[in-house]
């Protein structure tokens, strides 16, 4: 067994050597080979050349790649000014690069006799092209991401976010027994100014994966604020107060949206400061496209309703709203939604003691590694 750990920042790569030399100290009969490759030095092998696929046998993922990827450049702040002529260009540059990605990856597999890939996140432009070109050679791709649980992280073998492989059954965390101890959200202290009673929805970042891929009617937190803006046309006083939040790490400006909202609405604010632990304590619910602040609020036992696609979309644990009607039929009855407690704490048990591994890897100490070693021996041999 070759894993091949492909690294795309220094950071993970830092992380990834050590996995690697433990994984290779721990399995010394050579059952298990792991090797870290750097993306930087892999075109220096002019190999790569004999790679380049003729237009019959280029792989059919690497015009929705570019595609997506256009979208999330498309997506911010600077990208809302670019011309169309600007991205037609864009689209031509970044689909030859992909090609010749594609290329380097796949020869730099080939001559690693990889049967097994770990990477990082995997939804982003240059993990994509490795994942494709390791399918394309029959070998298995493993993604890490940070942890989707406090002081925890996560490997999974299907992908992150929304493709990762948490069963969408209720039954089957129905059926499992334990209850997870995860702390709560902090309540702090409450902000005077806000509503006696409000949903709070978070914004995300525009050019982020969960948003560009993984949402499907609401494009950006314009379409998102619109939707709202309508819902609350439609249901009149039955219109819930609703409070969002600019994300810290958007470079979008969103002080005009704000004002616009201060003299159009009624019902809907938009804060530019404050503290998100606090608003989401002290709502009545939380609503989200897809964000971890969802994961929060089932912790806390919120009323949470999901926007997007999210794994955590689950019958009998939240509401879901997948377009327009469905928001205007939901934003009133949430704040007296009902989660099954049974399918909460089974769901929430199954992240804490099955499916994440103990401890930051931005902390890593030996206990860590050596966990995160031994779930990713399970993932790539499940019956062993």
């Amino acid at each position: 067994m070759n894993i091949v750990f492909f690294a795309a920042r220094s950071i993970h790569r830092h992380y990834f050597s050590r996995l690697a030399r433990q994984l290779n100290e721990q399995e010394p009969s050579a059952s298990v080979h792991a090797q870290v490759i750097w993306h930087k030095k892999l075109w220096l092998n002019p190999l790569w050349l004999t790679h380049l696929p003729d237009r019959a046998t280029q792989t059919t993922e690497l015009p929705r790649i570019v595609d997506d990827h256009l979208r999330e450049k498309q997506n911010s702040r600077k990208g809302r000014r670019r011309s169309a002529a600007y991205w037609r260009s864009f689209r031509v540059i970044k689909r030859a690069e992909a090609h010749l990605l594609f290329a380097i990856y796949q020869q730099a597999l080939a001559g690693s006799n990889a049967t097994h890939l770990v990477l990082w996140n995997g939804l982003k432009f240059r993990q994509r092209i490795v994942m494709a070109a390791a399918r394309s050679l029959g070998i298995r791709v493993l993604v890490m991401e940070n942890g989707l649980l406090p002081g925890m992280t996560t490997l999974d073998r299907r992908g992150v976010n929304f493709l990762n492989s948490v069963p969408r059954d209720p039954a089957f965390f129905i059926a499992r027994s334990g209850k997870s101890s995860l702390p709560s959200v902090s309540a702090g202290e409450r902000p005077e100014d806000l509503p006696a009673h409000y949903i709070f929805i978070p914004f995300q970042v525009n050019t982020d994966s969960q948003v560009v891929l993984f949402s499907p009617w609401l494009n950006d937190m314009f379409a998102l604020t619109d939707a709202l803006l309508n819902a609350e046309k439609a249901l009149g006083e039955r219109m819930p107060c609703v409070v969002l939040k600019t994300h810290p790490a958007c470079d979008q400006d969103y002080g005009e949206l704000a004002q616009q909202l201060s003299t159009q609405s009624q019902k809907i604010q938009l804060r530019l400061t404050g503290d998100t632990q606090a608003m989401i304590a002290h709502a009545d619910a939380v609503a989200t496209i897809n964000s971890t602040v969802g994961i929060e609020a089932i912790i806390a036992n919120i009323n949470t309703l999901v926007l997007g696609q999210a794994f955590y979309n689950l019958p009998g644990l939240t509401l879901s709203a997948q377009n327009q009607t469905e928001l205007e039929q939901q934003l009133p009855r949430i704040a007296q939604f009902s989660p099954n407690p049974t399918v909460r704490q089974g769901f929430l048990h199954y992240l804490q003691h099955d499916y994440q591994i103990p401890g930051r890897w931005q902390e890593a100490d030996d206990e860590h590694i050596q966990a995160a070693c031994a779930h990713l021996l399970r993932e790539v041999n499940p019956l062993g």
